[in-house]
């Protein structure tokens, strides 16, 4: 990794110092007699954070996320303390495909600044953006997230939201009942938000759609008339909301909320019943899953918590809408609303 500080967090200067730390970097690989670094951008990575950190690790997960997704990243650190001008760094991350003789580059812009600054930041960013590619917006500034995010928070997000052809947030710990009239203001607006607690259901959604995929099965998904979703907190969260509206949106089956113990945040289990046959999809460890039917099939997964890269590479795949988050959020919005 290379980098170089900035005198002045304006976009001709950033990209100034952008074009000269590469420009440094060709000279040195010429120098040593090595391939020139291919440098690689297929978006523009906007990261907002409130982390103690000051972004650090905002950071780190951008250089891992590079491998997949090559973007010109933009970590902008929002520090409480008195108000400053934006302070910029500009970074250079590389790697070396397996096989391959030549480095893959790609740049990294940090932007410090406070929450009183932060509102005015849009335009520094509109002048970073790569031209004619995507710009996707990655919220972890929790604050402004909040139900009590202040007048200058909730102006800054709008600010990033619109210059961002996605946005991306994450609501593991927040209520859903102040989260998702969050979720449906922005998309009213027109903007396209995703929710990094839908992705983490893909652990669970695919084995169930496997199962159902078998158009020879005997018990056809529409045979199922009751969905049960066990969660180990005191109410279901997003999560288990957003599982409920997924399954019971397309024949609109009865859904039952259920608390049970679990072994960590989120689902714990998923029962689907019809009149012939109960299927069964539960964490029965810390590291594992099992699908179990009363027709007498079982079959074991492992599990684990996925990492914030590993739910970040998945959801860059998809630049656009997702419709089958849209149909599950529209129904998980109506669950939500008669669940007492």
């Amino acid at each position: 990794m290379s980098s170089a500080i900035v005198p002045s967090a304006q976009p001709e200067q950033i990209l100034k110092g952008l074009s000269k730390l590469w420009t440094s970097l060709a000279r040195e690989e010429k120098q040593q007699g090595q391939p020139t670094v291919l440098r690689a951008c297929a978006m523009t990575l906007i990261v907002a954070c409130d982390d103690s950190d000051g972004g650090a690790s905002a950071s780190q997960t951008i250089a891992e996320l590079m491998h997949e997704h090559p973007s010109r990243g933009i970590v902008l650190a929002i520090s409480p303390g008195e108000p400053v001008a934006p302070e910029a760094r500009v970074l250079a991350q590389f790697w070396k495909p397996f096989g391959k003789a030549q480095q893959i580059g790609c740049e990294q812009i940090e932007i410090k600044a406070s929450p009183e600054t932060w509102p005015d930041i849009g335009p520094i960013l509109f002048g970073l953006t790569a031209a004619d590619l995507p710009v996707i917006f990655w919220c972890r500034h929790q604050a402004a997230l909040s139900a009590d995010a202040t007048a200058d928070q909730q102006r800054g997000l709008q600010t990033i939201m619109d210059l961002a052809s996605k946005t991306i947030i994450d609501t593991r710990g927040l209520n859903p009942a102040q989260s998702f009239p969050l979720l449906v203001k922005w998309r009213n607006k027109g903007y396209v938000v995703a929710d990094l607690e839908w992705t983490r259901l893909t652990r669970w959604r695919e084995p169930l759609g496997h199962i159902f995929d078998n158009t020879a099965r005997p018990n056809p998904f529409s045979s199922f008339h009751t969905i049960e979703i066990g969660h180990p907190g005191e109410r279901p969260g997003a999560a288990e909301f957003y599982m409920a509206g997924w399954l019971s949106a397309p024949c609109r089956a009865r859904v039952v909320f259920k608390h049970e113990p679990g072994f960590g945040p989120g689902i714990h289990s998923v029962t689907l019943r019809s009149t012939s046959e109960t299927l069964t999809f539960a964490r029965t460890g810390e590291e594992c899953l099992k699908i179990q039917s009363t027709n007498g099939r079982q079959r074991g997964f492992s599990y684990s918590d996925p990492t914030v890269t590993s739910l970040m590479t998945e959801e860059l795949s998809i630049t656009g809408v997702d419709p089958v988050f849209d149909v599950a959020f529209t129904r998980a919005r109506e669950l939500m609303s008669e669940y007492r």
